[in-house]
């Protein structure tokens, strides 16, 4: 229970609605099966131009936040002084915005983030910007929901992306608990996922299907989380770590100091670009 707890936290985060985005390139996709645009935002390096072929990170956000998110809390300054010191390789980074629909493509058929992200958003953004190839130069990362989106957009994707970095995740490791009634009408599971117990379910669960699909075979692993963390959180990462482990599988882990928040998430972006961009190197060419 503690980790369905920990989601309605997630899915009830609010954010400021005073915040004028300028930083980060920004557009939207139209969508044949989506009554709005899908909205997303593009960071680009330091004094990036055409001539310049860079890996490409696709980063979801969490609940209650957007696309908006990341220039809103600072990170893309973050970014920018890494960059600029030497300390991190250089990206094109992706923001999409995935609203509280938890990045799955819904149970019901009414929504597909999923499909939306990777099959039209990211093709868009790599034409646009001339990122280099996936899966070899593609990786995921999430924060708090986004973070569950990242795992499993993994396990539907294991051939798009050659590393995933969740931070934050909530991660179900008991597959036959269900959500308390108070719950399933604040936050529409069966509508997303389906019958949460189901066997589907249970198989598409990342805590599960990292193990018995051997992903780990396709693409690298890193789990992130604070040591004040929301207690289910905290707790579910410890026991998919524990659970790696014991299946000798290799990934990488961090635990920061400091609980559910940006203030202790950007901090991390430094391990988390080393991770991702440690097999990726940049290509100039003529534009």
């Amino acid at each position: 229970m503690k980790i369905f707890l920990a989601l309605l936290i997630i899915a009830s985060t609010t954010a400021c609605t005073t915040f004028q985005p300028s930083a980060l390139d920004y557009g939207s996709v139209e969508l044949d099966t989506k009554r709005t645009p899908l909205n997303y935002g593009v960071y680009t390096p330091p004094n990036w131009d055409a001539s310049e072929r860079l890996p490409v990170i696709l980063f979801l956000h969490g609940g209650g936040g957007s696309h908006l998110s990341f220039e809103r809390y600072r990170g893309h300054l973050e970014l920018d002084r890494l960059i600029t010191a030497g300390e991190i390789g250089r990206a094109v980074v992706v923001f999409p915005n995935g609203d509280n629909g938890f990045w799955e493509n819904w149970a019901d058929g009414s929504r597909h983030y999923r499909d939306w992200v990777i099959d039209t958003l990211l093709p868009q953004v790599q034409r646009q910007y001339r990122t280099l190839e996936c899966p070899t130069h593609c990786h995921l990362v999430g924060i708090s929901m986004g973070g569950f989106g990242a795992l499993r957009f993994a396990h539907f994707k294991p051939d798009t992306f050659e590393s995933v970095s969740a931070i934050s995740a909530p991660i179900f490791t008991k597959p036959n608990e269900r959500p308390s009634l108070l719950l399933r009408i604040l936050i529409p599971f069966k509508r997303i996922f389906g019958d949460v117990g189901s066997t589907n379910v249970k198989n598409t669960n990342p805590y599960y299907s990292w193990v018995e699909n051997r992903l780990d075979k396709k693409m690298r692993l890193q789990l992130i989380w604070g040591d004040d963390d929301h207690t289910g959180i905290r707790e579910a990462n410890e026991n998919f770590s524990k659970r790696l482990e014991k299946h000798k599988i290799d990934f990488s882990s961090l635990v920061y100091q400091g609980g559910h928040k940006w203030k202790y998430w950007v901090p991390t972006i430094k391990e988390v670009m080393s991770f991702s961009l440690q097999n990726s190197n940049p290509i100039e060419t003529q534009p």
